[in-house]
């Protein structure tokens, strides 16, 4: 199959270029120290470069490796916001982080749960916390998907999915500064029994998340965007993905990552973002 270069940006690239430069744009704006916008714009200026360098890669790869790094640069870019809005925590809010655990109390009580005695064994803890995990390999998985199944021209619109879906999380966050649950005094989060799963999840993020929570969840809003995309166009793989994200959604709740009120508004970013892509279709 002939592939020629590409003469223009993708939409995925045109999504990371203009989200990267409004943080750093906005981080002018905010009362953040100097070395704070120093990095905001040093993450920028590495997503630019990168995206400069793919789009430029042709003379040196052949035009299908050119195109193939394309397709995959979009996930390795994906969390350049995220480490940018975290130089914008600056400090948790005590009243969002209050707001946020009254509207858990209420939302548990009108399911009737009561999370501190709640009875959680140790392989429905285990499950939880794997489900955890998949937030960081479900959407390059998403991409193999596409691949494997002859789906890669339906790329671009994936990231058009996902990337938009994950973004308006990020972009909400620098706004609603707070801790997670699991880290409130006096928040009854689930009784949840030590595992050596939830051991690496604490430990993946102390060393590489922002510690705060972003909100709507980001993990939560992507892993359900991923799985609408693939629903619609590999049926099959699109529900083994959304058992996954919802697994993740609930994991998130009960493990104490998010508040419910991040994970309720995530769902309805994705879907939302799903929507007006097929809107847009049409």
């Amino acid at each position: 199959m002939l592939v020629l270069a590409e003469p223009t940006l993708r939409i995925a690239e045109r999504i990371q270029l203009l989200f990267v430069l409004l943080l750093a744009a906005a981080a002018c704006f905010r009362p953040l120290g100097r070395m704070r916008r120093v990095r905001v714009a040093a993450l920028a200026l590495l997503a630019i470069a990168a995206i400069a360098m793919a789009r430029l890669s042709s003379p040196w790869l052949t035009p299908l490796a050119s195109s193939v790094i394309r397709d995959w640069l979009p996930a390795a870019l994906l969390l350049v916001p995220y480490w940018q809005i975290g130089q914008f925590f600056t400090g948790p809010d005590s009243g969002a982080e209050a707001r946020l655990a009254a509207f858990d109390r209420d939302f548990f009580k009108r399911l009737g749960i009561e999370p501190e005695s709640a009875s959680i064994g140790v392989g429905l803890a285990t499950y939880l916390e794997l489900s955890y995990v998949m937030v960081y390999p479900l959407i390059p998985l998403g991409l193999v998907v596409l691949y494997a199944s002859g789906l890669r021209h339906s790329v671009d619109y994936y990231w058009a999915v996902v990337l938009p879906a994950t973004y308006a999380c990020f972009a909400i966050t620098p706004f609603v500064q707070a801790l997670p649950p699991r880290m409130l005094r006096g928040y009854h989060t689930f009784k949840m029994p030590a595992t050596k799963v939830a051991g690496l999840n604490h430990g993946i993020l102390r060393q590489a998340s922002i510690q705060a929570i972003t909100f709507p969840s980001g993990h939560v809003a992507s892993s359900i965007a991923a799985s609408l995309v693939l629903l619609r166009l590999e049926p099959w793989a699109g529900l083994i993905f959304l058992a996954i994200a919802l697994s993740i959604a609930v994991a998130t709740i009960v493990g104490g990552y998010h508040y419910a009120a991040d994970i309720l508004l995530a769902l309805a970013v994705a879907v939302v973002v799903f929507a007006g892509t097929l809107w847009a279709l049409k």
